[in-house]
C-alpha cells in the first residue's frame, strides 16, 4: 500500500457542525479517507458516526462545514448528488424498498446508463447478488426477504455502483461469519481497485481485520485518529468511552452439576418452521438459541411471545401459560424484545417517556388518568439506570441513536418485571460499552430468578453469555450444549453440519415460493376480477338476455370508461402513498367548462378550446395539491378535501343551475363505437396496458413505487421525491379531466353537481384492483378492471330490479372482501415459502 502522504483524499469532511433541538450531534468534525484505504469510524451509540456519514451522503444538511468527494465539493445536500460524485452507502438500517422486487432495488441504485436491458435484469441482479453470497430470487418482492438477505441486498446495491467511496455502516450485524468473510473479501477487492472504504462497526475484531486507520468520535467530536496496527484494543476502547473498559463477559454462576426445576417449559411446539420443539429454562438460567438463519430459532421465540400461530404446551412453573397473543403472553409473565426495534420495538413518534412506561401504564394511572409526576420519575430513573442519551424525556424516541433506542426497549421490558425474558439479538447495533452493560443486565436479571432466552447469530456472544445453547436445524433442536460444551466452535459446527436440506424438501419450498409469489403479485387481483366480471355477466344474461345486448353493452362499457380513466388517475397518487379527494369535483368542473366552449355550433374547435382550458385547470389543481401536501406539510386527506370544496364552489359559481348544452355532433363523435365496443373504451384499454408497462419497466414507474414504498429510504437512494409526487398529482388531475370530457358527452349539459360521486368510486375501483392505500402497490390493469366490475354491478342491480340502495351495498361489499383478501394474502408470512427451512 502506498505511503499515506502519497495518496489523495477521496472523501474529506471539514469542520462539520450539526445541531438538533437541544443536542449538538457534531461539533466541528474533520474526517478524511485516502484512496485505497479502509478507514474505521468508531464511537459509542450517539457519538455522531451515522450522522457524519449521512452528511457525507447528502442525506442530512450540515449547519456548517464542507463535504468533498473525489476532489469535488458537494454543493447541495441530496443523496443523488453524492452518488453522482461517487459515494455509496450501506446504511445501518437497510434502505431496501419493500414494495419493489429484489432486481428493481438493485436497478434503482445504479445510474440509468449502467442498467441492463429489461429482459436481462434478473440475470444481472443474480450476478450482483452472487458476489455477496445472497441467494434471494431477483423477482421476489424485497419485503419478503429475511433480515440477513435484506442486509446482503443493501451491500450488493452499494457494490453495484462501483463507487469511489464506499461507506459501510454496521454491515455485518445481521450476517453469519461466512457471509461476513465474503463481505471482507469484497472490501479488500474494492481497496485494491483504489477506492476508499469507511467502515463503521462496534466489533473490534472486524476492525482489526480490515482497517488501515481508526478515527474515534465521542460526544460529536473527534477523539483521535490512529493507525490500526499501532494501537491496542484497550486503548481504542478508552478512546471510545473515555475510561478504561473491559470486554469480558460477566461470570457464569457455578451450578455444581445441579439443574434447578425448569421455570419455563415449552414442549411440542409446532408451527411455521417449528417441528416438535422443546425448550426448558430454569430460574436464573440463560439459554441461547443458535442456528443458521431461517431454521426456526427466531420463530420459537416469536411463538412463545404470542406473535406466531403455534401448537404445543407452554408452562411457567406449574401454571399453564397462554401464548396465543402477545398480550396473553405478557400476562403470563413472558416478555419479548424483537431484533428489529424499528418495526416492533419502539413507538417512533412517541416520546422517550411514553416509550419507557408503555408496559406499566396501569401502575402509572389512577382512575384512568396518568399520574404525570409519577410517570416522569419512573422514566427518569430508567434513563439514568440504563445510561440512555437523550435531550429530554419528551424527545421523540426516533431521534435517538440506534443503541439508545435499544436501551429504551430493554429498560421498558425490565420495568414490567417479567418472569421470562425472550431476547432476539439483544446487542444488534449496540456499541461495545453498551454491549457489556446489556450482558451485565441479562446476567443480573437471571440472578434475580428470571429465565432468560437469547437468540443470537453471534456464536461468541452465546458462548460468553449462555449457560446452555440449543442449536436449531430445519425447525428442530438438533443439539443441546451445556457447561463446557458451550463454545464458539461447537455452536458453529453444530449449526453448519446439521442444516443440509433434503432435495424433496427444497423442491417443495421452491414450489411454495412460486405459488406465494403469484398470489401476492400486483396483477393477481386482475385475474380474479376478470373471472368475476365474466361470471357475473353470464349469470345476469341467463336471467335477462338483454343484458348482453349491443346497446346495453355499449352503454356499460362507455360508463365504465369514464370511471376507468378517473380510477387510473387515482391509482397514480395512491402508488406514491398519497390521495386525491378532489377528483370527483374536478370531473364536474370539466363538464361545466365544456358547457361554455363546446356549445351547439362550436364543433370540435370549441371542444378543443374547452379541453385545453380544463386541462390547464387540472394541472393547476395537481400543482396546488402537491404544494399543500409537500410544501405546507398538510396531510393528503385534508389538502385534497380543501381543493374538493374549492373546486365544487367554483363549479356552482359558474353554473348555479344546470345549463349550457354540449354540441350534439361532438357528443356523437366521442361516443362512436365499433359494434358494441366504444372507441374510447379501446383507448382506455391501450392506456391501461401502456401505463402498466411503464409502471414496471420505466424509471418513472420504479421511482413512483419507490417513493410510495418508503419515502425516506427512496430519498436515501437518490429518488426525486418532490418532482415524482408533483407529476403524480398532475397526471391524476389530467386523467380526471379526460373522464370529465367523456361524462360531458354523456349528459350533454353543464351540471355543477355531476362528478362528486366519482371521488369514492375511483378509490373503490383502484383498491378493488389491488392498490394499497399505503403506497407502492397497485396495477393500472387492475384499476381498469375494478372500474369495469363496479359499473357492471351497478347495471346488474338495475336489470335484477333491486332497490337503488343495492348499487351502494354490492360495490361496498366487493371492496371489503377484495381489500380483506388482498391484505391477508400480501401480509401473511410466506409460511411454506420460508427461506432456509422446510416447514
Amino acid at each position: 500500500m502506498p505511503a499515506p502522504d502519497s495518496r489523495v483524499a477521496l472523501l474529506r469532511l471539514t469542520d462539520i457542525v450539526k445541531t438538533y433541538t437541544g443536542v449538538r450531534a457534531l461539533s466541528g468534525v474533520t474526517f478524511e479517507v485516502l484512496e485505497g484505504e479502509v478507514h474505521a469510524l468508531l464511537g459509542e451509540n450517539g457519538a455522531g458516526k451515522s450522522t457524519l456519514m449521512a452528511v457525507a451522503a447528502g442525506a442530512i444538511a450540515p449547519d456548517s462545514g464542507t463535504v468533498e468527494i473525489g476532489g469535488h465539493r458537494l454543493e447541495r445536500a441530496v443523496p443523488s448528488g453524492a452518488q453522482v460524485l461517487g459515494l455509496s452507502v450501506v446504511y445501518q438500517h437497510p434502505s431496501v424498498l419493500d414494495d419493489l422486487t429484489v432486481a428493481e432495488n438493485l436497478l434503482f441504485a445504479v445510474a440509468p446508463g449502467s442498467r441492463p436491458a429489461f429482459r436481462d435484469r434478473n440475470s444481472w441482479a443474480r450476478e450482483k447478488l452472487r458476489v455477496v453470497g445472497c441467494d434471494a430470487d431477483p423477482s421476489a418482492r424485497a419485503g419478503e426477504l429475511g433480515v440477513a438477505q435484506r442486509q446482503l441486498l443493501e451491500i450488493a446495491k452499494a457494490l453495484a455502483l462501483d463507487a469511489k467511496v464506499l461507506v459501510l455502516d454496521e454491515p455485518t450485524e445481521s450476517l453469519t461469519s461466512a457471509e461476513a468473510d465474503r463481505l471482507f473479501a469484497q472490501v479488500d477487492a474494492v481497496r485494491k481497485q483504489g477506492a476508499s472504504v469507511v467502515y463503521i462497526s462496534h466489533r473490534l475484531p472486524e476492525v482489526r481485520r480490515i482497517a488501515d486507520r481508526i478515527t474515534v468520535l465521542r460526544d460529536g467530536a473527534t477523539s483521535g485518529t490512529v493507525v490500526a496496527a499501532d494501537v491496542r484494543d484497550d486503548e481504542v476502547l478508552q478512546m471510545i468511552v473515555g475510561r478504561p473498559m473491559s470486554q469480558t463477559f460477566p461470570p457464569k454462576p457455578e451450578r455444581g452439576g445441579k439443574a434447578g426445576a425448569p421455570q419455563l417449559v415449552a414442549t411440542g411446539l409446532r408451527g411455521w418452521r417449528l417441528h416438535d420443539v422443546t425448550i426448558e429454562v430454569a430460574p436464573g438460567e440463560i439459554v441461547g438459541l443458535a442456528g443458521v438463519e431461517g431454521n426456526g430459532q427466531r420463530e420459537a421465540l416469536r411463538a412463545l411471545a404470542g406473535l406466531l400461530p403455534h401448537r404445543g404446551d407452554v408452562r411457567i412453573g406449574d401454571v399453564a401459560a397462554d401464548t396465543k397473543t402477545p398480550g396473553r403472553s405478557r400476562r403470563s409473565g413472558i416478555f419479548y424484545l424483537p431484533h428489529d426495534r424499528h418495526a416492533e420495538g419502539v413507538f417512533g413518534r412517541l416520546s422517550v417517556r411514553e416509550n419507557l412506561t408503555a408496559l406499566v401504564l396501569d401502575e402509572m394511572s389512577r382512575a384512568g388518568a396518568i399520574r404525570a409526576r409519577r410517570e416522569a420519575e419512573v422514566a427518569s430513573a430508567q434513563v439514568e439506570a440504563f445510561a440512555i442519551k437523550t435531550a429530554s424525556l419528551e424527545s421523540p424516541v426516533d431521534t435517538l441513536s440506534g443503541g439508545n433506542q435499544q436501551k429504551v426497549v430493554i429498560a421498558r421490558t425490565f420495568l414490567a418485571e417479567p418472569k421470562v425474558l425472550l431476547f432476539d439479538e439483544p446487542t444488534r447495533g449496540v456499541d461495545v460499552g453498551a454491549r457489556m452493560e446489556i450482558y451485565r443486565l441479562l446476567r443480573a436479571a437471571a440472578a434475580e430468578g428470571r429465565s432468560v432466552v437469547v437468540a443470537s447469530s453471534d456464536a461468541v456472544e452465546l458462548e460468553g453469555l449462555c449457560d446452555k445453547v440449543l442449536v436449531f436445524s430445519r425447525g428442530q433442536v438438533v443439539r443441546a450444549l451445556t457447561g463446557d460444551e458451550v463454545t464458539e466452535a461447537n455452536i458453529t459446527g453444530a449449526a453448519i453440519t446439521a442444516t443440509v436440506q433434503h432435495a424433496g424438501g427444497a423442491e417443495r419450498v421452491r414450489r411454495r415460493r412460486r405459488a406465494s409469489a403469484i398470489a401476492r403479485s400486483d396483477l393477481a387481483p386482475s385475474g380474479v376480477i376478470a373471472l368475476i366480471i365474466v361470471a357475473l355477466a353470464v349469470a345476469t344474461d341467463a336471467g335477462h338476455p338483454l343484458f348482453l345486448g349491443t346497446r346495453d353493452v355499449t352503454s356499460l362499457l362507455f360508463l365504465a370508461t369514464i370511471l376507468a380513466f378517473a380510477a387510473m388517475g387515482q391509482l397514480v397518487v395512491l402508488l406514491g402513498a398519497s390521495l386525491d379527494l378532489s377528483v370527483g369535483p374536478l370531473i364536474g368542473l370539466t363538464v361545466v367548462i365544456l358547457s361554455f366552449f363546446a356549445t351547439p355550433g362550436a364543433g370540435y374547435g370549441g371542444l378543443a378550446i374547452g379541453v385545453t382550458v380544463a386541462a390547464a385547470v387540472g394541472a393547476l389543481v395537481g400543482c396546488t395539491n402537491t404544494f399543500l401536501i409537500r410544501t405546507l406539510r398538510i396531510g393528503p386527506v385534508i389538502s385534497t378535501l380543501v381543493t374538493y370544496i374549492a373546486i365544487q364552489g367554483v363549479s356552482l359559481l359558474l353554473r348555479p343551475q344546470p345549463a349550457g348544452s354540449i354540441d350534439a355532433g361532438v357528443t356523437v363523435g366521442i361516443q362512436q363505437a365499433f359494434g358494441p365496443i366504444p372507441v374510447v373504451f379501446a383507448v382506455a384499454v391501450v392506456v391501461a396496458v401502456l401505463a402498466e408497462r411503464a409502471l414496471r419497466r420505466s424509471s418513472w414507474g420504479r421511482e413512483l413505487r419507490a417513493v410510495g414504498s418508503d419515502e425516506v429510504r427512496a430519498f436515501r437512494v437518490g429518488a426525486r421525491v418532490f418532482p415524482t409526487l408533483l407529476v403524480a398529482h398532475v397526471v391524476c388531475s389530467l386523467l380526471a379531466v379526460a373522464a370529465g370530457v367523456l361524462l360531458a358527452s354523456q349528459v350533454g349539459i353543464g351540471d355543477p353537481t355531476l362528478g362528486t360521486d366519482y371521488t369514492l368510486t375511483t378509490l373503490a375501483a383502484a383498491v378493488l384492483g389491488g392498490a394499497s392505500i399505503f403506497g407502492g402497490r397497485g396495477s393500472f390493469v387492475g384499476a381498469f378492471l375494478g372500474a369495469l366490475l363496479l359499473q357492471e354491478v351497478i347495471n346488474t342491480t338495475t336489470f335484477l330490479g333491486l332497490p337503488q340502495a343495492w348499487q351502494e351495498y354490492l360495490p361496498g361489499l366487493l371492496i371489503v372482501l377484495g381489500a380483506g383478501v388482498y391484505s391477508r394474502v400480501r401480509g401473511a408470512s410466506p409460511a411454506g415459502a420460508g427461506a432456509g427451512a422446510e416447514t
